[in-house]
């Protein structure tokens, strides 16, 4: 406890900037309401994000490509922000953004913690490399968790300490050149010991450069892709039906380093985009790729092909630890991408090999036709044009038996105030590809077709509403469900932004065909959750979020539950303060709900609750100088309706747990 009394003395005696690090989360939640579902999508968006968050891109500089990696922008707006350069030249103040009119307050309030002027900029076409390593920055961060209980797993059957932790190092010289490195540990795992003689268990390492005469990006290391709408390859940002609104169905093709700590969805080798023709406003880029990789996979012990491939990246038991890289995957592909004024049309090819045989369990018949072998071919046309007020995009793919995936989506804004888009997309249930992620309502870019419809609609500056409705239908069976089923969802928001406060009310109902008990028929399950959250800008030091949350789910019977909870932000000269506290109530676990927290940089917190208990937290960041940035969060969750938590090997025989979490960050 002494050590803990001697953070806060630090915090509270040591300057703080106005600007905090973790602004753009605040912000970026208040533009996308993160989906429960949708939580371990959002945690890879968060991670890149938060690397975004470190070194901002220079405005003046910055790709279409570039501004393409930030999810919350439209493509309409990625495009008035290049036009808007190209018409008047180099801004010369942030504060022009106000001047490009797709880009609402809150979308540019938070492109502003991405962005900056470096005033200070040669400009050089291609500056020299020993320019770059000059004026570069480096950054330096070390997290850990420390849990003050014992899991099953710790007392017995783990082979690593209770301990999460993290090590990063980056160094960013402006949009032109990026390295750097991340070691990551999960609780349980052996540091330096077993199999990881090398210290951590994962590492991430990754060099990438643009901008360099004919080289547009050059990724060596770690990378990843995203082409067209996800049907080939996505190793960006998900497409989730909330986002999607936001977004408008914006296609994406970019390389970007891999410097989060997520263990799925990266490629390891080389990658390199050539601008091959540019000509005025018509432009043609080359993207080839060569990647090989170690994978997790479960082998079937009958002849040791593959049955699952893992993507949780856990090696805490010696079972786990047999898993570990026993897959090998290669993969070559292209991406070819012709753009002229607001017309863009690409092609890719990608091929994947695996060392093992792909054999999943296909007794079960939800899996009949999950993807099996060991080569995979998938190509793909994506296309997308923007006019004014106007955006038509979308990709069809084939594998290489000649199966369809196909979504197409369409936008138009007939004022400024109101924007409606529609999304079809057909995935055949037999069609195979290792890398596509794509909108679904489902986990999987497979065996679904569907229609979304959504819009939003600014009738007066203060008020906002949005909604969406999307029917999915699934042709081959589905987990759960044992022959061709559909699932209708809806949603309904409405934000009210006052002076110093801002009230947003949603409620989304989601209708699926089940399995009975017994299997012989459907049973419609009906999934209702609503929210009601008031943020109050009490004084510019002091912040309250009061929100209230339920759920009502079930088929013949229903589960009720319910969770109140509440937010304080204070931030003064000398210390910032992040604290929350909330009492939930649920029938079962499938009444589960979710509730956002904030945490250290490049962490993403968003737990679900079941049963009855309360769970409290506070969290401090100080920054001691110009270089030190010191963040701690001690945070508590307490059950009421009994006397355990979590099961297996994760099983804590106690109603309440207690983790701290510490982050120590310097830039040189």
């Amino acid at each position: 406890m002494r050590y803990i009394f001697e953070v806060i003395l630090i915090w509270l005696c040591c300057p703080l900037s106005a600007q905090e690090d973790d602004d753009w989360l605040q912000l970026y939640r208040q533009v996308e309401d993160i989906e429960d579902e949708e939580s371990e999508s959002w945690e890879e968006t968060c991670e890149m994000l938060s690397s975004l968050a470190t070194e901002p891109l220079d405005i003046n500089e910055v790709t279409r490509e570039e501004l393409e990696t930030l999810p919350f922008l439209s493509a309409q707006q990625v495009e008035d922000i290049m036009e808007y350069r190209y018409k008047h030249g180099a801004l010369r103040t942030i504060g022009e953004l106000q001047m490009i009119p797709s880009l609402d307050y809150d979308r540019r309030r938070l492109l502003q913690c991405f962005v900056m002027i470096d005033n200070n900029s040669q400009r050089e076409t291609t500056p020299r490399i020993d320019s770059l390593l000059k004026w570069g920055k480096h950054n330096v961060t070390f997290s850990m968790r420390i849990p003050f209980y014992k899991r099953e797993g710790d007392i017995n059957g783990y082979l690593g300490y209770p301990y999460k932790h993290t090590f990063r190092y980056q160094f960013k010289s402006g949009n032109r050149l990026q390295f750097g490195i991340v070691g990551a540990q999960d609780a349980g795992e052996p540091f330096f010991a077993h199999d990881n003689k090398w210290g951590y268990d994962h590492y991430s390492y990754y060099f990438l450069i643009r901008q360099r005469g004919m080289i547009e990006t050059l990724a060596l290391g770690q990378y990843r892709l995203s082409f067209g709408m996800g049907l080939v390859m996505n190793g960006g940002f998900y497409l989730g039906k909330q986002a999607m609104l936001s977004t408008l169905g914006r296609t994406t093709n970019v390389i970007r380093a891999n410097s989060s700590r997520m263990e799925s969805g990266y490629m390891q080798g080389a990658a390199v985009t050539i601008k091959t023709i540019e000509t005025g406003r018509s432009k043609v880029n080359v993207t080839a790729y060569a990647s090989c990789r170690a994978m997790d996979g479960t082998l079937n012990k009958k002849d040791g092909s593959v049955a699952t491939l893992l993507t949780d990246g856990y090696h805490r038991t010696p079972n786990e630890m047999e898993k570990k890289n026993n897959v090998t995957m290669t993969d070559v592909g292209a991406h070819v991408d012709w753009r002229i004024s607001g017309l863009n049309v690409g092609a890719t090819v990608v091929y994947t090999h695996l060392n093992r045989q792909l054999s999943p369990d296909t007794s079960y018949l939800y899996r009949r036709y999950y993807p099996a072998g060991t080569d995979f071919v998938n190509a793909s046309i994506d296309y997308r044009y923007n006019a004014y007020r106007l955006s038509i995009n979308g990709e069809t793919a084939i594998d290489k038996d000649g199966r369809v995936a196909t979504i197409n989506a369409i936008s138009y804004q007939p004022s400024q105030t109101i924007s409606v888009m529609a999304l079809q997309r057909f995935y055949s249930y037999q069609y195979n590809c290792l890398h596509a992620r794509s909108f679904a309502s489902g986990s999987r870019t497979q065996n679904e077709s569907g229609i979304y419809v959504g819009v939003t609609w600014h009738p007066t500056p203060h008020l906002l509403l949005t909604a969406y409705t999307d029917y999915a239908y699934f042709a081959w069976a589905k987990y759960q469900a044992s022959r061709s089923s559909y699932a209708w969802d809806h949603f309904v928001s409405a934000t009210y932004t006052g002076k110093r406060w801002k009230l947003q009310a949603r409620y989304r109902l989601k209708r699926l065909e089940r399995d009975n008990e017994d299997k012989t028929a459907f049973v419609m399950n009906h999934q209702h959750r609503g929210r009601l959250s008031l943020i109050n800008q009490v004084t510019p030091m002091l912040t309250l979020q009061t929100q209230a949350d339920m759920a009502y789910v079930g088929t013949d019977g229903y589960d009720f539950g319910y969770m109140v909870s509440e937010h304080v932000g204070l931030q003064m000269s000398s210390v910032k303060l992040d604290a929350g506290i909330g009492y939930f109530h649920t029938d079962s676990y499938e009444a589960r709900l979710y509730m956002y927290e904030h945490a250290p940089l490049h962490h993403f917190t968003f737990p679900m609750f079941y049963g009855e208990g309360i769970r409290y937290w506070l969290m401090g960041r100080a920054k001691l100088g110009e270089r030190w940035t010191l963040t701690a969060k001690l945070g508590t969750t307490n059950l009421f309706d009994r006397s355990t938590m979590g099961t297996g090997k994760e099983k804590v025989n106690h109603s309440a747990v207690t983790d701290l979490d510490i982050e120590l960050s310097v830039k040189i």
